[in-house]
């Protein structure tokens, strides 16, 4: 995206998110809530609610971002847009001192018989473990992990990608690990859940929620762990896509 056509979305009030239809839910945390309400950048709409003890910070990765204080999450409830099953990118940026064990810190529950999740990013093994997961519908479940020590206090980027083939988990930019995976994911009306797995709630500060309905390769999240999150509306030029961070860093669109 040129540099004009950002300033004409800025003109327009306009987030870059807008007319991305890849980018199903965009939680930047850059703006306080509204009370309880979280605001959602993607054309989708798919606004939040905080349950519990989460707040707002001014000292995040890129702007604002939330802090969750051991007994609170975001909700989001279910919509079409969220309801993937073929191909998924999972992005969230986590800071915490604190051992986890077994937190979701992005998830979709399900709703029926089985286990109570369908996919999501993990922090377990007292932040010494990250993983993704994904659930078919016969209620078999695939993972795939990354070890090292990520309770150390400074910010950390997970990445989960399924891409209707292969599993992926990304921690950093770097690929922590793949299997192979080849099933639709299994589906319900149950809500997107930010910071939490049922009552294992997540102690640290959480940014830059995002979710896509398609697998993001591996260069696009070195790049994006590198530079933020890139932006691809359409431009008739071909131009490369510009990375979110950069726009952010420069002013070139409002919240």
């Amino acid at each position: 995206m040129r540099p004009a056509i950002a300033v004409l979305l800025m003109a327009a009030g306009i987030s870059a998110w807008a007319v991305d239809p890849t980018v199903v839910l965009y939680m930047p945390f850059d703006d306080p809530p509204e009370g309880d309400l979280v605001r959602d950048l993607s054309i989708y709409g798919n606004h939040g609610r905080i349950i519990g003890g989460v707040k707002w910070r001014k000292d995040g990765k890129f702007g604002g971002a939330m802090e969750f204080l051991g007994n609170g999450k975001i909700e989001i409830p279910h919509s079409e847009s969220l309801d993937l099953s073929k191909e998924m990118t999972l992005q969230i940026w986590f800071k915490t001192e604190v051992p986890q064990k077994g937190r979701f810190l992005l998830y979709k529950v399900h709703i029926g018989a089985g286990r109570n999740y369908e996919w999501g990013i993990y922090l377990t093994g007292g932040s010494k473990t990250v993983s993704m997961y994904v659930v078919d519908p016969s209620d078999q479940v695939k993972f795939v992990s990354g070890n090292g020590n990520w309770g150390d206090g400074e910010w950390h980027f997970l990445t989960g990608t399924y891409d209707g083939e292969k599993l992926r988990c990304y921690i950093d930019g770097e690929l922590a690990g793949e299997v192979d995976w080849s099933r639709d994911v299994r589906r319900s009306e149950g809500p997107v859940v930010i910071g939490t797995w049922g009552g294992n709630f997540f102690t640290g500060m959480l940014d830059e929620a995002r979710i896509l309905k398609v697998a993001l390769s591996p260069e696009q999240i070195k790049r994006e762990y590198e530079s933020g999150y890139e932006t691809s509306p359409v431009d008739p030029a071909g131009d490369l896509p510009t990375m979110w961070g950069e726009i952010k860093g420069g002013g070139l669109i409002p919240r």
